[in-house]
């Protein structure tokens, strides 16, 4: 190539300002970025979601930012192709000078190279450009600039690349390396054209068709460069590969031809032999005309593709939510099962079975105080006190035996409950991902504590609801002859005397010693009043069971609180509509 040092100086990129147009859309892609940005994938190894996302965003910031800001900037040429096939071998012969390291040694291309003419260096000097690479400047590799780094860019000024392109030598796109193949695809998507090497015997290789079916989809102008092809070969090889172009939108008329020559001592390609080559490349640099037609092309198909990429994204972000939402389901299904089951066991007089039931005769003796308490209410109180009178009182023990009851009861139920969703949600890929990030113990090791603090917190409910109703001077005598205790277990009883799920034997024994309850409550409140109170102990009791099954199904509740997404997700839907009328020209 020649020095183009007869064409006027280059724009100084801080003195140039976008158009009307090219603000408004740098706005739109701003906005995008930023949803880009805050969108998240919860599986980020699928490629096909959070690889995408990345692709897009660095699609905005390697190309599409600083080309829309100015079309006029020198075009960036990026030399791609399969390993070994001459890529750092052909940038050097085409400037004279070794700046990239070649050899037999794979890969070579590790930190890519970037030539440019010194007038048009502070075009790429900053991060205008790919600003994830941080910009190292010499004269080539031999230098030693840290040639091992993936996350650099070796500027390299140089006289003989005309003003107004640069090239830039990148990794190979079928390296071993992961990361020399990831910045391979990523200096690929920042390019304003490309030059693909390729060989005679590799040009109908898959993964170099699958980085050429991008480029024509995006329209970006690719000369490909068909490298070491043998005497003669070409007459064979060049219509294959001229009919593969065309098939993939690329231009057949820009494929050049590189026949099997001896390096010379320098390790460079004769120049005779890229005459064709270099007097196109001098040819694009002169004609401004033709680099801004070459940037609007590719800035066009590039903001097309952007909104297939965006439109992807939104609908991947949208089925996440919608497999979210299911996990969601699946969780809240479960816990408000637990809800009813034991809601269930509250109403069917199975509490008082065992321990509850005998403790509560304990208290009333036997049977004695019911005998006694079909008399009038003076009757009664007198009764109760000589029962009580010559020993303590046996609340406590009702009270422990009816905690110890439902704690059985709320424990199990809510272990129950997170062993069936973890269960269930471990059948999906994300419902794993989730619970990896969950607390290890499910449930809590403080579930027992705080179904224990439940129960008194009800126990304590109730206690002082007996004050509350008991406020009358004669509601309050009655209350003292039987102790605030001793009516509040009475009422707790009561709340579980149904006994729809007591059987046998049972059905006598525990009816008829909740039937002592119920009397005692009447004699001292009223019918009405006992029966609205009754109700009202169970709804308190029910509340505070609610509290703690949300407390623990919480920690599914907000695990997908944390990764739902809709607003992000219709932001995306809504703002490719914007870009989807025609991309720069739109």
């Amino acid at each position: 190539m020649e020095s183009t040092s007869s064409l006027p100086e280059s724009t100084n990129p801080d003195n140039t300002e976008p158009d009307t147009h090219a603000l408004e859309l740098l706005e739109r892609v701003a906005k995008l970025e930023d949803s880009l940005t805050n969108l998240q994938f919860i599986l980020a190894h699928d490629a096909s979601g959070e690889s995408l996302r990345i692709k897009a965003l660095r699609q905005i910031n390697d190309y599409l930012e600083p080309r829309i800001k100015n079309l006029n900037a020198p075009l960036l040429a990026v030399v791609g192709g399969s390993t070994g096939a001459g890529k750092s071998t052909l940038v050097n012969s085409l400037l004279g000078d070794r700046i990239s390291r070649s050899g037999a040694v794979r890969p070579t291309t590790r930190t890519p190279v970037l030539a440019v003419n010194p007038a048009d260096e502070p075009w790429f000097a900053n991060e205008r450009i790919l600003p994830e690479l941080t910009r190292l400047r010499g004269a080539g590799y031999s230098e030693g600039h840290g040639m091992e780094r993936h996350d650099a860019l070796l500027v390299v000024p140089h006289n003989n690349v005309p003003r107004g392109l640069a090239i830039l030598d990148a990794p190979d796109i079928d390296s071993v390396s992961d990361d020399n193949r990831a910045l391979a695809g990523q200096l690929l998507n920042a390019a304003d054209l490309w030059i693909f090497v390729t060989t005679a015997n590799r040009y109908a290789d898959a993964i170099p068709w699958e980085v050429l079916t991008e480029a024509g989809g995006r329209e970006i102008t690719v000369c490909v460069i068909l490298n070491r092809v043998p005497s003669g070969a070409e007459t064979d090889i060049v219509p294959d590969l001229q009919r593969l172009l065309a098939a993939k939108n690329l231009d057949p008329k820009l494929l050049h031809v590189i026949n099997e020559v001896p390096l010379d001592e320098q390790q460079m390609i004769p120049g005779e032999r890229l005459e064709p080559i270099s007097a196109w490349l001098n040819s694009l640099a002169a004609n401004a005309a033709e680099r801004q037609r070459i940037a609007e092309q590719t800035l066009d198909g590039a903001i097309k593709r952007l909104q297939d990429d965006v439109r992807c994204l939104g609908e991947q972000a949208e089925d996440q939510d919608l497999q979210l939402s299911a996990l969601a389901k699946i969780a809240t299904e479960r816990f408000e099962f637990t809800l009813g089951k034991t809601t269930e066991a509250l109403k069917d007089g199975s509490l008082l079975r065992g321990e509850i039931l005998a403790r509560w005769q304990d208290f009333v003796g036997a049977g004695e105080l019911l005998r006694g308490i079909e008399g009038v209410v003076g009757r009664i109180r007198d009764r109760v006190g000589s029962f009580f009178s010559g020993k303590p009182p046996a609340t406590h023990r009702v009270e422990d035996a009816i905690e110890s009851g439902l704690h059985t009861v709320l424990v199990g139920e809510i272990t129950n409950a997170f062993h069936d969703v973890d269960r269930s949600w471990r059948n999906t890929p994300i419902g794993i991902q989730l619970l990896s990030s969950l607390p290890a113990h499910r449930p809590p090791k403080e579930l027992e504590t705080r179904a224990a603090d439940t129960i008194r917190a009800w126990q304590k409910d109730v206690l002082e609801m007996i004050r509350s109703e008991g406020a009358g001077k004669r509601k309050t005598a009655r209350i003292a002859a039987f102790g605030v205790n001793g009516v509040a277990v009475a009422l707790m009883m009561v709340v579980f005397a149904s006994t729809a799920g007591v059987t046998g034997l049972e059905v006598g024994i525990a009816g008829g010693s909740a039937v002592v309850g119920q009397k005692l409550l009447e004699a001292i409140f009223g019918e009405d009043a006992v029966r609205r109170m009754a109700t009202r102990a169970r709804t308190m009791l029910e509340t505070r069971t609610q509290e703690l099954i949300d407390e623990n199904s919480a920690v599914y509740r907000n695990e997908i609180e944390a990764h739902l997404q809709p607003e992000i997700v219709q932001e995306l839907l809504n703002q490719v509509k914007p870009l989807r009328g025609g991309g720069y020209k739109a």
